[in-house]
């Protein structure tokens, strides 16, 4: 099979995951915080830390783990926020369900794609953390997002606002800002802003900190994403 050099596709993210569905254009050993599961019509290949290749149909990738994906012409790569309470959504789910997985992982740390499948999904939200999620999106195209600021309009003291906020949306509060920045900045690149008016839409400080930031989390370079509209 001929590598393919770049990535084109569809990056569609929600509140905790993201799922791109394209080509795969990546060729360096890399690790992101997101854990990853991999879907391809065709065998695809990863190379993980100690250079054995482990291929098939749906690759389970956890966090932090080194690996290095082979070029491929399609595939579908789903990244979920490894911080996450809540188990997967019910499109992901059924196709994990009834695959042939092949993990690649570190023994030293314990599966998260093991614990995750046995989460049930979740449920409506508290009317107070939806207005909360609300306001969160109101703040940030102006920059930094404070839990007192969200937190003052719900009645609760910051310790229990803290508290109910993780409890119902699944993960920190901080790392669900971070997800709606992202969110907020993809939508901007798929109507045609380009990458340092997205990163302002978005509240991060420069275009330069958008691209560490999806580095970091989903290991490619910002450079290498076409985002479809």
């Amino acid at each position: 099979m001929t590598e393919t050099t770049n990535w084109k596709g569809r990056l569609r993210l929600g509140d905790y995951f993201a799922c791109w569905s394209g080509s795969v254009g990546d060729a360096t050993t890399h690790r992101h915080f997101a854990a990853q599961a991999v879907f391809s019509n065709e065998a695809l290949t990863a190379i993980d830390a100690q250079g054995a290749r482990r291929s098939g149909h749906c690759l389970l990738i956890e966090p932090d783990t080194p690996h290095r994906l082979l070029s491929a012409p399609a595939a579908e790569l789903w990244f979920v926020e490894p911080t996450v309470g809540f188990g997967p959504p019910k499109e992901l789910k059924d196709r994990l369900l009834g695959a042939d997985t092949i993990s690649i992982r570190t023994e030293e740390h314990p599966s998260f794609w093991e614990g995750w499948l046995t989460r049930c999904a979740r449920p409506p939200l508290d009317p107070r953390i939806t207005r909360a999620a609300a306001s969160i999106d109101r703040l940030i195209p102006m920059g930094s997002v404070r839990l007192a600021d969200v937190a003052e309009e719900s009645g609760l003291s910051l310790g229990r606002f803290r508290h109910l906020f993780a409890a119902e949306i699944g993960m920190p509060f901080q790392r669900y800002v971070l997800w709606r920045r992202l969110l907020i900045a993809f939508d901007a690149l798929s109507t045609g802003r380009n990458a340092t008016e997205a990163a302002h839409l978005a509240g991060f400080s420069d275009s330069p900190h958008f691209a560490r930031t999806i580095k970091a989390m989903f290991g490619i370079r910002a450079s290498d994403l076409f985002i479809d509209p």
